[in-house]
């Protein structure tokens, strides 16, 4: 019987603002790296295509904002499949509403293929001057060979209630893409850590690196294990993290263990999301 292991990556990746051309340049030389050091898949910051800042560069966000799938969905698909690679990144989606903008997750298969599309229902303070929250409210998963994967973006990882889904949906690795800043990286850490142990699930987290503006962006991307283990870490400078993903281990590890999803009681938190007074 075949192992279900396999090599995962997160790109810690600095952007350059406005310049979509330029970012996909770097992430197709990410990737070919990625593919040539064995990985199956990679997961690249929130927003990597564009940049994360519209506030500098005012109507030219919109204007470089595509639909999906679009010219930068066709030019990843293409590297999908030369690569050979699981690509997952983070990009400003043009609605088919004028002037609407959602902050998006698109997963594509090595075939080439977009297997997942994933709106941020979580919308931090200041991004909801530009994005919208997701209208259907609908978490994502997508079917690896070896697993089913989850999709979440930057504050998404603050809501426990984002990986619980996911998990609930059958994920077994969750790709988060995030633009972490550097104030935060105390909570970077622990909610990472968090979503992964409370749902027996391993976290592939990429984190943009370099400096935005007035903000500097924290990097440290990671992949954590299923008990809340630091697999593989980044520092605060551009490089590619891996780790190797063992979704057997995960499973025997998980059957030997109090399993966290088997002892919930739903019916005891209907407050969770009954109240919403706030």
């Amino acid at each position: 019987m075949e192992k279900k292991i396999f090599k995962a990556a997160a790109a810690n990746m600095d952007c350059v603002l406005g310049d979509v051309a330029a970012n996909l340049k770097k992430m197709e030389k990410m990737c070919i790296e990625a593919s040539k050091e064995g990985a199956s898949a990679i997961v690249f910051p929130e927003l990597a295509v564009t940049g994360y800042s519209p506030v500098l560069i005012a109507e030219k966000f919109y204007e470089i904002s595509e639909p999906v799938p679009g010219p930068s969905t066709d030019f990843l698909c293409e590297v999908a499949k030369a690569t050979g690679l699981y690509i997952i990144t983070g990009f400003s989606e043009k609605s088919s509403v004028p002037g609407r903008l959602y902050n998006t997750q698109v997963s594509i298969s090595p075939e080439g293929k977009i297997v997942g599309v994933y709106r941020k229902i979580h919308v931090w303070g200041l991004e909801k001057l530009y994005w919208k929250e997701s209208t259907d409210c609908k978490f994502t998963t997508f079917e690896m060979p070896m697993c089913k994967a989850g999709t979440m973006i930057c504050y998404d990882t603050c809501f426990p209630e984002t990986a619980k889904t996911l998990a609930l949906m059958g994920a077994n690795v969750i790709f988060d893409s995030a633009a972490w800043r550097i104030q935060e990286a105390d909570l970077w850490e622990l909610f990472t850590r968090c979503r992964a142990v409370e749902n027996h699930v391993f976290m592939i987290c990429a984190n943009r690196c370099g400096v935005e503006g007035d903000s500097t962006l924290n990097g440290e991307s990671r992949i954590i294990g299923p008990r809340g283990n630091v697999l593989a870490a980044a520092g605060r400078e551009e490089e590619i993290i891996y780790a190797d993903i063992d979704i057997d281990a995960c499973i025997k590890d998980n059957a030997m263990m109090l399993s966290y999803m088997k002892d919930r009681r739903p019916e005891a938190y209907s407050l969770v999301t009954d109240c919403t007074n706030f």
